[in-house]
């Protein structure tokens, strides 16, 4: 079983039950609400269509979570962007062990450090600059910006690093698997993003150490920043940024 299907049964229990009462899918994050007012984060991505960007055929709004979980496993991104906005409302309210404190803190990044960053965060990317002997930064697309990489280059530089900073994006464009099985040396491997599923237990057998997602505190203040086309910086006053040990 592959880790999206292993994600997707992992949230079904606690979804039994529950409708999903609210969806906005935003131009930055898309935002669920489910029965008994949980609600969850996750990025929207879009890949360019004709007319409708979801299925004609996929109705959201009032449908059973666990129907809309199935979306894990659908080739449509948008389908995927609002199944793990309903599992992260579903799993990341749980009473977890939290570990408080900046990821930086937490994974003490060393002058002698090769680190790779999958997804450019850029605050990560301004603390880390000019503290560690090498910062790679891996994005997709094919204009790049100055410092950035091509994703076709990890396979090159991931087995050498030390360190390495994983967008949780990359649940919701299937590449998470393949960049974890790159990697050979981290210490440390961070997933980190408003999209990350704070489950633990999914990641056991794989080489992620820390997990760094956010709880929804606020959710009329993050429909009203979704609706709004709001980055991360917009939302931030109504979510908790929560890190979880592996």
């Amino acid at each position: 079983m592959n880790l999206y299907a292993r994600l997707m049964e992992m949230a079904l229990p606690p979804a039994r039950g529950r409708l999903l009462e609210r969806v906005f899918v935003g131009l930055g994050y898309t935002a669920v609400e489910l029965t008994g007012g949980l609600a969850g984060l996750a990025y929207t991505l879009f890949e360019a269509g004709c007319c409708e960007y979801i299925p004609r055929e996929v109705v959201l709004h009032g449908r059973p979570a666990d129907l809309v979980l199935r979306g894990l496993l659908s080739p449509h991104p948008l389908e995927r962007t609002v199944a793990l906005a309903v599992a992260n409302a579903l799993l990341n309210h749980r009473e977890l062990p939290v570990v408080p404190g900046d990821v930086l803190d937490l994974v003490r990044p060393q002058p002698e450090d090769e680190v790779a960053m999958v997804g450019y965060f850029e605050p990560l990317y301004r603390k880390l600059s000019g503290r560690v002997k090498n910062l790679w930064v891996f994005e997709k697309g094919e204009r790049l910006g100055p410092g950035l990489l091509s994703e076709a280059e990890m396979p090159e530089f991931l087995p050498r690093a030390s360190l390495v900073f994983v967008t949780s994006v990359t649940l919701i464009n299937r590449t998470l698997e393949d960049i974890l099985f790159r990697i050979e040396r981290a210490r440390e491997v961070v997933l980190l993003g408003p999209s990350t599923p704070l489950a633990p237990e999914l990641f056991r057998d794989l080489p992620v150490s820390l997990l760094s997602g956010v709880r929804v505190r606020d959710s009329e203040g993050v429909f009203r920043a979704v609706a709004e086309a709001r980055g991360f910086p917009g939302l931030k006053a109504f979510v908790e940024k929560v890190n979880v040990r592996v």
